[in-house]
């Protein structure tokens, strides 16, 4: 599982055109098999994933994903300059149990910070976008 923070904890991600470039590079990450995407979830100031490296290594893996949106989205914000603190937290999942309670913790941030009801409420996580996640090739 890995976790970014924005510089400054600035809550950039309120916005939800800053949000749909977010999603769009976690989806494009896994549209180029740079990773397995099992779960995620972009709040305000923050981001949780938890992937599995294939084309790249974990570290190249979220450097294109924080590049590729901070990119974007000072594009369009008409800013400079980073828009994530450097480096991210990373935490080696190494059961299936593990993995579960991971999913479960980042799908249930958005109620835990009272943002919406229920997981499915909320539009940028992973709950949402099973489909488009690789979590049935891991857990069926």
């Amino acid at each position: 599982m890995t976790t970014s923070v924005t510089v400054n904890r600035e809550p950039i991600f309120e916005d939800s055109k800053a949000l749909d470039i977010q999603l769009e590079a976690i989806l494009f990450g896994r549209r180029q098999q740079w990773y397995y995407l099992l779960a995620f979830v972009i709040m305000p100031d923050h981001l949780h994933l938890i992937i599995i490296p294939k084309d790249k290594n974990i570290s190249e893996c979220m450097k294109s994903i924080k590049g590729f949106s901070a990119r974007r989205i000072n594009e369009a914000f008409g800013r400079k300059g980073s828009i994530w603190q450097s480096g991210f937290y990373d935490y080696i999942l190494d059961s299936e149990e593990k993995v579960l309670n991971r999913i479960r913790y980042i799908e249930e941030n958005p109620v835990r910070k009272d943002m919406v009801m229920q997981p499915e409420d909320y539009k940028y996580s992973s709950i949402r976008y099973r489909d488009e996640t690789d979590f049935e090739i891991f857990f069926k």
